[in-house]
Parts: C-alpha cells; structure tokens; sequence
C-alpha cells in the first residue's frame, strides 16, 4: 500500500516500483516483480543498485546472459559498489565458472573494506537465499579447502550474529578430518540465527559419525547452491542419488517451501554399502522435519524432528589389513526434537536459544577371537538426553561478544551379556549398569579491533563435569575446569593474515555433537572428535597469504596436550588418565592459472604420542600426505578433477587380536589417485557425476585417526551421481 502511494505521489520516482516488485517477488509473483523493476531501471538507467536487482530477477527467472549482463553495467555506473560482483560470482559459480567466480567474490570483499559480503548495499529485501547460497561451494569446486577455512573464520569472527557466515564455516568442516563436532554445531548456530528462508534442511548434514558415508563423497553434495537469490512463497524439490561398487547406492529428497511467515523442510536420506572388505557393510537412514516461524522482524522460532538408523560392522580402518573385527556389529537408533528461538533486541544484540530431547537405543556385539575363553560379548543400551543451551551476541565497531551457558544431562542404562565356552559356562553373567551424566558449562568470548588491523580474541569458559555409575564408585568421574581463551589476528599487510591461538578445553557429553559454545579461536579449532572428558591444551600458529588474485598459500602448526581419561582393570579398578600428545601441520598453494584451471598442492603432518597404558590402538605414529590436484571447468558445464595424494605412515600399532600393551611396528608408503568427471545440467537444474575413487585400486596399509567418518578406503570404488533441483 505504501508503495503504491509512493507511485502515486511520484511517477517518475524508480525506488517505490523497485519496492513494489519486491514485495511482488516475496508472494511469489516473480514475473510481475520483475516487469516493475524494469520499470524501475528505465525510470533511472543510471542506478546501479537498480540493474544489480534486476539482474538478480533475470537469474530467478533463469533468463541466462540477461542477468550477467545487468551485472555488467551495474559495475560500469557504480565502480565501488560490491553488490553486483557478489551476485556476479554466484551466477558464474552456477554455469560452472568457479574461477571467475572466486575473481568475484574478492573483488567484492576488496570493495567492502575487506569484509565478507553477505547482502547488497541497499539492504531493502533480506536477500537471504544469495547470503545463504554456499561461498563454500566456489572454494570446494576450486579444491581450495584451507582458503575456504581462512574465509570462513574470518566472517564468523567478523560478526558473529550472521547466519551466512556460520552456515560458510560448517560447509568448509566437512572436508576436514575429526572435525564433525565443529561442522554440526556451526549449521545449528546457523539455523537459530537464520531468518526464514527456504533453504532446504538436508538430513544428514546435521547429523555426525557419518561413517562410510563421508568416503563415498555424499556428504559434500551440498544444496543450497541452487538457492533463489530472492526469498519468495513457493516450494522447492531437490534431491540427490548414489551408484557404486561394493554395492554401494544412497539417496537424498527434500522438499522445502515458505508461506509468509512459515517455512518447513522435510526430507530423507538412506545410504548403505558393502564396505571395502569383509563385515565393513553399513546401512543408514536419515529424516528430518523442520519447521519456523517468524513471529516479527526480531522475534522466530523453530522445531527439528531427526530420526537415524545405522547399523554397521567394524567399519574403522586399521593399519595391518587383516586386523579387523570379523564377527562385530553395532548400531544405534536416535530420535532427537529440538526446539529453538531467536530475539535480536537491537541490529548489534541478539540472544539464541536451544532446547533438544535425544533417545538413543545402541547396541554391541562381538564373538572374540579363539584365543580367549569368551564367546559372546552382547551390550544393549538406552540414552535419554536433556540439554538447553542460551547464548547472547552482541556487536559493535570495536568489539564484539559471545556469552553463554549451558545444560546437558544424560542417563545410560547398560546391560551386557556375556558367555564363556565351557568349562566356563559357569561364569556367564548378566549385568546392568545405570549411568549418569551431567555437564554444565559457561563461556564468554570477546573479540577486540585494535589499531594496525589487529583483532584479540580474549575469554574464558567452565565446565563442570560429573559422572554417577550406580554400581561403580570407581568409575565415577568428578570434574570442574577453567578454560582460559586466547587468541590473535593480525594483517601486517594487504593480504597477509598472522594468526596463534593458546586455549584449553574440556571434551563436552553430547549426544548429538551440537554446542552452541564457538567452534574455533583465531582460526584454530576447539571441538576435535575426542573421547569425552579429554582435558586438552592447543598451542597453534599460522600465515596465510594472498599474492596475487591468482595465487594463494599458506602454513599451519599447532600442538595438542591431551589428559584422557579410562577405566583401568588393575586392582582394584580405578579410573586413571593417559598423557598423549599430537602434532599437526599443513602448508598450501593454490593457484588458478586460467579461467578454465586451478591447481592445489598440500603437505600434511600428523604425529602422536600416547601412553602404552591405554593407547586405543596407537603407542606413535607419523603420518605425511601430500595431495596434489588439478581441476578443469568448461563454460559448456563440463568438469575434471584428478587428484593423486602421496602417502607416508609409520608407527607402532596394537592388534584388536593381541595382548594389551604389545605394539607392533608398521611402515607404508603409497599413492592414492580419485579421478572425477561431471556434467552441470543448464538451467540450474542439477549434475551429473562420475567418478573413482583409488583409481587405480592401491592396496596399502594405514590408521585413519577419524573413527567415525573415514575419507580413504583400500579398495576402488567407482560411483555415479545425480543431483537435482526444482523448480
């Protein structure tokens, strides 16, 4: 109505048909919006802010070269405006020219004073479905992982109140090892700051120990690249499907839609395979239901119902080949409702809350090998799960603040069964165990802008842990820990970034991996997919540098002290802790040589070093990968990627079939080669992927530190895929 008036009062005034087709495009009227901006662009031919919509009306529309065009004079009548190389790069991103997109996206955080762009300059719609399409994805295409994780920390840091950037940061997770306790806590801070939208929920992004799954590639297929740049009512149907050896199939639909003030998603995911060896099968099933409402501009809140099924053999990847539990099998099935909200009081103060019910029924079962008297191991367990957690933000020029708490309270009941061979029989039992759980934790994070492109990261956090077996004072574990929070940002020059960070955590209980509590200090990751009540120290420092649009590099260290505690069997039992200690590093340059090329090469260094007392299967180990890759993009949407990545271990490793504390020694060296080749469909309407993963089918022997969602097998896979998008 007002709109209208506007045109009334001023016919020849572009800004209020601008609006109006705005809020034509947010009832779902696409072609009636954009017939008024034109209108609007013809009324001022000269408006950059005017043909950078536009040409975001012509991109819905999926009106190919009209919208790049638009983008172009936008660029040409406002040189210092970033908005329409924004836009830009998420077109070039979609019709498979990353690399001129990735020349985009810079260009537009050089026009923004270095700052990630999230949104135009006019900030009149939300634009929420550009600032939630996935930056992450251009980096992914390109193989420039680490650089995506620079940029992704630096945005969260930048104004931790933006959704955007925190759903850029879980993206870049995913393709880091021991990481999914950060990639899954970052997507749900991004989903209790998000307001509505329609980007789709996939199932298993929220989930963790994805397994298998992670090693097949599905769980880098990422949706929201096929985001409309404007949020509008309607419903969007995307979906995904997995072929390959071991019979390997998997497959992935959402559907997700808005009707003015609500949004839902539901949607499903199934993915099983045979494994690379013998009882290496895992079968798991993903959905999810979700649903917000925005009550007013400041105020929403929102619901998730996830259901998971998993079962699975012995799917960890140990060093010798033949070291692997044949008769294993295990398996969970989780039920989890969470619900949700958000209240900004201001722009620069908003507060966040969760609340999540987790029921887990778990089993474990196992006949050990000959060599012992036991022939069955059986446990059955049920784990009820409260938590809540409440943060509050706030952001200004020269400091920004990050204070919460939290509850989580867990009971587990246990019961195992276990049977010797005769004449043993006699000593078969069946016992239970109640457990419980309880962890409480508070936190502030402050980060302070100082003179000379200086940020400090200053704050502290507390956890007091408790553990109540019912049957067991000696397993019973009393904790209370301070965490001090140090960390340091600095860009001597125009593309240089020095970072370090010195922190201390304590590993939180949680059912199902999220926090709130913020995932990194300085770009150094707090949450590792540890063993709970790990106490641990990280010392770390890196550089990373811009030196040319085309040229990227980069070096990383850091060291981890870790107290871990565990059950000792001596006499009587107690629980004691374990010193163990890590290295890691990582060195990289990436480089774009041509629009149609990237190059990336990687060194990676991990070593540990861990009390023979209680090791969990590794006393030391040293472990150097240097992946190397190249990867084509053709404007006709076609794609290639080959990647070889040089492999050197070595350590001293326990047998699951040996006596505890007899190591043994290993050494292997080898090449892994993935080579991948896809088609994106025009029109946004999906791709089509082929690919091998250990082309060349290497055998080799090697430990893979993430129990939980391996990236390598020893064995070829040769897979296809399918991803799709409507409208």
């Amino acid at each position: 109505t007002a709109f209208h008036k506007a045109i009334e009062l001023d016919q020849a005034d572009p800004l209020p048909r601008l609006g109006l087709g705005l809020a034509r495009i947010r009832k779902g009227k696409l072609q009636e919006g954009r017939a008024l901006i034109e209108i609007a662009a013809s009324l001022d031919p000269n408006n950059s802010l005017v043909r950078s919509y536009l040409g975001k009306a012509y991109f819905e529309e999926k009106r190919t070269g009209l919208d790049g065009r638009e983008y172009e004079v936008a660029k040409q009548l406002d040189p210092k405006d970033p908005t329409p190389y924004f836009y830009d790069a998420i077109r070039k991103q979609t019709i498979n020219r990353p690399v001129e997109a990735l020349r985009s996206i810079q260009k537009a955080k050089e026009l923004n004073d270095n700052r990630a762009v999230y949104r135009s300059k006019l900030q009149l719609d939300s634009d929420l479905a550009a600032r939630s399409a996935s930056q992450a994805r251009i980096y992914q295409d390109l193989g420039f992982d680490q650089r995506a994780l620079v940029e992704g920390y630096n945005s969260v840091n930048t104004d931790p109140t933006n959704y955007s950037a925190h759903r850029f940061l879980a993206d870049t997770y995913a393709a880091l090892p021991r990481h999914e306790i950060a990639r899954v806590s970052e997507l749900l801070q991004s989903q209790l700051l998000q307001p509505m939208n329609i980007t789709p929920i996939q199932p298993q992004l929220a989930e963790s120990n994805l397994f298998l799954i992670s090693s097949s590639g599905a769980a880098r297929t990422s949706f929201n690249e096929f985001n409309p740049l404007f949020n509008r009512n309607g419903v969007s149907i995307q979906g995904s499907g997995l072929l390959g050896e071991q019979d390997t199939r998997g497959g992935e639909a959402v559907a997700s839609g808005i009707s003015n003030n609500l949004s839902l998603s539901a949607g499903y995911a199934g993915f099983e395979t045979d494994g690379w060896r013998t009882n290496a099968d895992q079968q798991d099933d993903i959905a999810n239901v979700f649903a917000q409402w925005e009550i007013n501009s400041k105020a929403s809140i929102q619901a998730e119902y996830r259901y998971r099924d998993n079962e699975r053999g012995d799917t960890q990847l140990r060093f010798f080949e033949d070291d692997f539990l044949e008769d294993l099998r295990q398996g969970a099935t989780t039920n989890t409702m969470r619900v949700g909200g958000k209240y900004a009081f201001t722009p620069a103060s908003t507060l966040i809350g969760n609340v999540a019910y987790t029921d887990t029924d778990r089993f474990l079962n196992d006949v050990p090998p000959p060599t012992t008297p036991l022939t069955l191991f059986d446990l059955k367990a049920d784990d009820e799960a409260y938590n809540g957690e409440i943060q509050h933000l706030f952001r200004s020029e020269h400091v920004n603040t990050v204070a919460g708490a939290g509850y989580f309270d867990i009971v587990q009941e246990e019961t195992v069964n276990l049977q010797f061979i005769p004449p043993l029989a006699a000593l078969n039992s069946i016992e239970f165990t109640e457990r419980h759980i309880t962890h409480k934790n508070a936190y502030i994070y402050n980060h302070l802008y100082l003179p000379f492109d200086v940020m400090v990261t200053a704050g502290a956090s507390v956890d007091s842990f408790e553990s109540d077996d019912e049957d067991s004072n000696a397993r019973d574990l009393d904790e209370e820990q301070f965490n001090p929070k140090f960390g340091l940002t600095w860009q001597p020059l125009s593309g240089t970034t020095v970072r370090g960070a010195v922190f201390r955590t304590l590993k939180r209980t949680l059912i199902t991996d999220q926090t709130l509590e913020p995932t990194q200090v300085a770009g150094f990751n707090q949450f590792y997919d540890d063993l709970n009540a790990v106490d641990a120290w990280r010392y770390g420092l890196g550089i990373d540098q811009k030196f040319s649009p085309a040229v990227y590099g980069g070096i990383e260290a850091s060291k981890r002290d870790l107290e871990v505690p565990y059950f000792s069997l001596s006499d009587p039992p107690a629980l004691e802790t374990s010193d163990w200690e890590e290295y890691l590093g990582r060195a990289y340059v990436y480089w774009t040589p041509h629009e149609w090329f990237s190059l990336q090469t990687e060194y990676i260094y991990e070593e540990a070093e861990r009390d023979a007392e209680f090791s969990a299967n590794v006393q030391e180990m040293e472990t150097h990968r240097v992946p190397l890759g190249v990867n084509f993009f053709h404007p006709s949407g076609l794609s290639a990627s080959l990647k070889g990545t040089l492999n050197h271990q070595e350590g001293e490793f326990e047998r699951t079939d040996a006596p505890s504390g007899v190591f043994t020694s290993g050494e292997d060296t080898f090449w892994l080669v993935d080579l991948s080749l896809s088609y994106r469909l025009p029109k946004r309407y999906g791709f089509i992927t082929l690919g091998a993963s250990n082309l060349f089918n290497e055998e080799f022997k090697y430990f893979d530190t993430d129990l939980t969602s391996t990236s390598i097998q020893p064995e070829r896979r040769i897979f296809a895929k399918i991803t799709f998008a409507f409208p």
